[in-house]
C-alpha cells in the first residue's frame, strides 16, 4: 500500500467512524409501564407521558395495542388544542456543534375510547426540539377509523443541526385535530445518526472504486 492509498484508507475509516450512531441513551423507551411513567434515562418535559405496551394504559380499545417494529415499550402522549402537549426529553452530549445529524423514530396515532363512550381522538404529529427551540415535526397522523383497528407504526427521519456538543433533545405530542378532542400519540425506538459532509462521501466512493479495481 503506497503513501496516498494509506492517506485514503485512513480518511475512509474516519468518515465511517463518524457515520455510526450517535448515543441516545435508552433509544428503546424501555421502562416500567404506568401512567405519568417516564422511560429510564429521560425525563418529563412538559405534562405527563405514559410508557406503555401493548396492554396499555389507558387502551380502552378491546383489542391489545400493536407493539412498534422496535418491540418492547413505547411513549405515549398526549396534546389538546388548549395548549396540553405531553412532552419527553433527553441531555445529549458527545455531539458536534453545527453538524447536520438525522434522527429516527417510529411513531402512531392511538386514538382514544372513552370508557363506556365514543371512539374518539385527533389527527397528531410529534414536534422535535434542540435546547428548546423546535426543529422540526413529524408528518401528521390520523387515527384509526374505529376502536377495533389496529394501530399502525410509521417510521420517520428529521435532519437538523446539533446547536451544541451537549444540548438537551425534547419530543413532544402535537395536536391537528377540531375542537373538544384530543391527540394521543406513540413514539418508539428514537435514533441519532451524523450525515456525512460531502467530502466524505467522495473519499467512500473513491475508497469503493479501489477496492473494486483491486479485486479484478
Amino acid at each position: 500500500m503506497n503513501a496516498y492509498q494509506r492517506l485514503t484508507a485512513a480518511a475512509i475509516t474516519a468518515a465511517c467512524t463518524t457515520t455510526s450512531a450517535q448515543v441516545v441513551l435508552n433509544e428503546d423507551l424501555t421502562g416500567p409501564v404506568g401512567a405519568g411513567n417516564i422511560p429510564t434515562d429521560w425525563f418529563a418535559w412538559s405534562g405527563s407521558a405514559d410508557t406503555c405496551d401493548a396492554t396499555g394504559p389507558f387502551n380502552s380499545t378491546g383489542n391489545p395495542w400493536v407493539l412498534s417494529p422496535n418491540g418492547g415499550t413505547f411513549v405515549r402522549g398526549g396534546s389538546t388544542g388548549t395548549g396540553v402537549n405531553e412532552a419527553i426529553a433527553q441531555n445529549l452530549t458527545g455531539f458536534t456543534g453545527g453538524q447536520s445529524y438525522t434522527i429516527e423514530f417510529w411513531h402512531t396515532n392511538l386514538g382514544f375510547q372513552q370508557p363506556g363512550g365514543s371512539w374518539v381522538g385527533a389527527d397528531g404529529f410529534w414536534r422535535f426540539y434542540a435546547d428548546g427551540t423546535a426543529f422540526g415535526d413529524s408528518v401528521t397522523l390520523t387515527k384509526q377509523a374505529i376502536a377495533d383497528d389496529d394501530i399502525v407504526w410509521t417510521f420517520g427521519t428529521l435532519n437538523f443541526v446539533a446547536p451544541a456538543d451537549d444540548f438537551e433533545l425534547a419530543i413532544a405530542s402535537q395536536f391537528a385535530g377540531g375542537p373538544g378532542t384530543a391527540a394521543y400519540m406513540g413514539i418508539d425506538g428514537v435514533r441519532i445518526r451524523p450525515i456525512p459532509a460531502p467530502a466524505s462521501l467522495s473519499l467512500l466512493a473513491a475508497g469503493g472504486l479501489c477496492s473494486t479495481r483491486r479485486r479484478r
